[in-house]
């Protein structure tokens, strides 16, 4: 009896893989909207990425703990209704802004300040061509990146502070 119910458990396994497996071969890179490129910064702003990694290398220097406040500002933008910025912009007299809605009122104050600090970095680069969500999706996907290919921190055991070596940024110019 026990031998059947684990054979039964492992075909339902090997079943949910395949599915799995076929789900993502079948679909290299998500579809684009027509008019929409993935090259799109490679000519307007080319220093993007580059500006983008740098800049991040530094805060996280700092305070590691600042990429998993990026990663949340982006979830809580895209949440209500889509990538859009909105959760960075302040109320008006039209009506209060979406970072003051309950939810996002724990949002890290430093993560709103590096995303303003990134956008001044790329509008005195590349002008005007970025769009503050952009920023904020690409400051979430290199924050979980640079966070993920990091050694191992290093233990300083007479200061007991955790020391995380940062590779040395071969894109910046």
């Amino acid at each position: 009896m026990a031998s059947s119910s684990s054979s039964s458990s492992l075909i339902y396994v090997l079943l949910i893989s395949s599915l799995v497996l076929c789900s993502c071969e079948y679909q290299d890179s998500p579809p684009l909207v027509k008019g929409l490129s993935w090259t799109f910064y490679e000519t307007k702003c080319p220093k993007l990425e580059s500006i983008v990694r740098k800049h991040l290398r530094k805060v996280f220097h700092e305070d590691i703990g600042q990429a998993a406040g990026l990663l949340r500002l982006h979830f809580h933008d895209c949440f209500v209704q889509g990538c859009d910025g909105s959760v960075l912009l302040d109320g008006s007299a039209s009506g209060p802004s979406e970072k003051d809605a309950p939810p996002n009122l724990s949002l890290r104050a430093e993560a709103f300040e590096i995303i303003n600090d990134l956008r001044e970095l790329v509008h005195n680069e590349c002008g005007r061509v970025v769009s503050c969500a952009d920023l904020t999706a690409i400051a979430a996907r290199d924050s979980v990146h640079l966070v993920c290919t990091l050694s191992p921190p290093l233990a300083n055991l007479r200061s007991r502070t955790v020391l995380y070596p940062f590779v040395s940024d071969k894109d910046t110019a």
